[in-house]
């Protein structure tokens, strides 16, 4: 009785580890493992779900990773303020008069201030200022994009772009030697704040280049 008993055990013993390790390969399989598990593949991860493994995410274009940035800001309502940037020694213009920066020429057509009321709403205690500008390259090749501007107000703070209620929008895009790209800008200031100067991120940094006050 003892040997039978004994043999009965190891058969089920033997079942009973074939089993478990039939039902690990299916959770393997299926993606059903621990969150402790996965996290040694590739996948990414947000909060407690894990993406499928797979190779790791391409690197970002920095301005691209800039402008998917301004635009989350700006889906959430929050607008974005900042202390002065430092800016390299290029003269801002007054409005309707060209600035070069980079291989580009800047010229602010028009400001309107405020501007009126349309899709987008503005956020209490904020007005909405859009700026009508143009891009030209001189030579080589540039990048033209709404996100690479900034509003200084007569404070000294600064603030990234709205999703601009005027068209067509400044949008954005690359440009050839000889190409130019003309459209609107918006930004939203505190109400009793005005706006001061325009700036645009070029390769050295941002350059002031016009004088809005």
């Amino acid at each position: 009785m003892t040997m039978i008993r004994a043999l009965a055990l190891l058969g089920v013993s033997l079942v009973v580890f074939i089993a478990g390790i039939g039902l690990l390969a299916i959770n393997a399989e299926s993606g059903f493992l621990s969150s402790e598990a996965r996290s040694i593949n590739s996948g990414a991860r947000t909060g407690s779900n894990p993406a499928p493994p797979g190779p790791p995410a391409p690197t970002l274009d920095p301005d691209l990773a800039e402008e998917l940035t301004a635009i989350a800001r700006t889906l959430t309502a929050l607008p974005t303020v900042a202390g002065s940037t430092p800016t390299p020694a290029v003269t801002a213009s007054r409005i309707g008069e060209p600035v070069t920066a980079g291989n580009s020429v800047f010229t602010v057509l028009q400001v309107v201030d405020p501007e009126p009321p349309g899709l987008f709403v503005t956020n209490a205690g904020m007005r909405r200022v859009a700026i009508e500008v143009r891009q030209e390259v001189s030579s080589g090749t540039a990048r033209y994009s709404f996100a690479f501007f900034r509003l200084r107000d007569d404070a000294g703070d600064e603030y990234s772009w709205a999703i601009t209620n005027s068209a067509p929008g400044f949008e954005s895009g690359d440009l050839k030697a000889g190409e130019s790209r003309t459209g609107w800008l918006s930004f939203q200031v505190p109400e009793g704040r005005e706006p001061a100067v325009l700036l645009v991120r070029v390769s050295t940094g941002y350059v002031a280049i016009a004088r809005l006050d």
